[in-house]
């Protein structure tokens, strides 16, 4: 996977920020309570595991599956379990999916690549990945657009 070099590059050694938008696609049935289950998690400061627990598990997300893979990962079934059945969540992710749609993305992964602009609350998009690159490929980019600055 790129993402976990990409981050552990780049984002961990704090060359860059990494903003996550959620984009579960209407072809696939479950991805939005996914998309869900992940932000639960998120309040348990357990997003990203959760996310690569569900991204390892893609064929599998059937909504009553998610309390099992909140208790694989340690997370409190009961609070887990209270959050995705309040849709507390859904508001954001609907905001990601109009987002990225703002932003032609209607497929993932993509990546976005720009500078947060002065403010900090708005980021310029200077360019767009889409699919899964080689890891050079934004390794590449990335360096190029921090050379600039």
């Amino acid at each position: 996977m790129v993402l976990p070099q990409v981050y552990e590059d780049f984002v961990a050694t704090g060359k860059v920020e990494l903003i996550f938008l959620d984009l579960p696609l209407d072809m696939h049935s479950n991805a939005f309570k996914a998309a869900e289950a992940a932000a639960c998690a998120g309040d348990q400061d357990r997003f990203w595991d959760m996310h690569h627990e569900l991204f390892g598990n893609q064929r599998d997300l059937a909504p009553e599956k998610l309390p099992g893979y909140a208790e694989e990962l340690g997370l409190d079934v009961d609070a887990f379990k209270e959050c995705l059945g309040s849709g507390r969540h859904v508001r954001g992710i609907q905001e990601d999916i109009r987002t990225a749609h703002r932003l032609g993305i209607a497929g993932t992964p993509a990546y976005l690549l720009g500078r947060r602009l002065p403010g900090g609350d708005k980021v310029q998009v200077l360019d767009v990945v889409k699919g899964l690159p080689p890891y050079e490929v934004l390794e590449e980019k990335l360096n190029a657009l921090l050379a600039k600055e």
